[in-house]
């Protein structure tokens, strides 16, 4: 299962649907099926739940409804079962399988602009992910959470940059740009797709468009 067919704003970094009313009617049917709760079907409800919620009635509703969903999927993965369980975790008591969750569950908590909590969620995938990369059998695909993880931290540094005064806005803006470059380097070094490599080149110049624009 894949997200509707959607890009990056190049400014906000955020999903814009090129059909939203038909990603809303995918949505419903997603929750209404019977697998709604199981995780391949939640691998779509949490990502498209929170990009839709800007739109919706009652945003706040929306993402919290994406939090419940995001936990859940964790929790299914063998990872911590909320905040506290995960501020105690090291990287090899998070199973593999948990990684993606808990990226796609740290991205709501940054929609949340809850940034603490999503900080903390980013870096045990982070670390999980550069653990895996060495110890685990399938050391390619923990290479490629890997850099999932720096892509989607830098994501939310820039969001946080977003959020606050302009003169408090470079320090977040470096670390993203940081948190990209090396996500960018990782996925050339292992030769990911052109669209994968597109993707992280758009945030970089993103990051460095808004640093050029503080004069930076």
């Amino acid at each position: 299962m894949d997200l509707p067919s959607h890009y990056l704003d190049p400014v906000t970094l955020h999903e814009v649907f090129d059909d939203v009313p038909a990603a809303r009617a995918y949505l419903a049917e997603l929750a209404r099926g019977p697998a709604r709760d199981e995780p391949a079907t939640l691998a779509v409800r949490v990502p498209l739940t929170r990009a839709l919620a800007p739109e919706a009635d009652d945003p706040d509703a929306e993402l919290a409804e994406a939090e419940r969903l995001g936990w859940l999927a964790v929790d299914l993965a063998g990872g911590p079962d909320d905040d506290a369980a995960a501020a105690h975790s090291h990287a090899a008591d998070v199973p593999l399988a948990a990684l993606t969750p808990l990226l796609r569950l740290a991205h709501v908590l940054q929609w949340r602009h809850r940034f603490s909590e999503a900080d903390l969620l980013f870096g045990l995938a982070l670390e999980a992910a550069h653990y895996y990369g060495e110890h685990a059998a399938s050391i390619e695909h923990a290479r490629r959470l890997e850099f999932f993880a720096l892509q989607h931290w830098g994501r939310c540094r820039y969001d946080q940059a977003l959020e606050v005064h302009a003169e408090q806005a470079r320090p977040y803006l470096g670390e993203a740009l940081a948190l990209f470059v090396r996500a960018l380097e990782q996925r050339v070094d292992v030769a990911a797709s052109p669209a994968e490599v597109a993707t992280v080149r758009l945030e970089e110049q993103a990051a460095r468009d808004r640093l050029a624009e503080l004069g930076a």
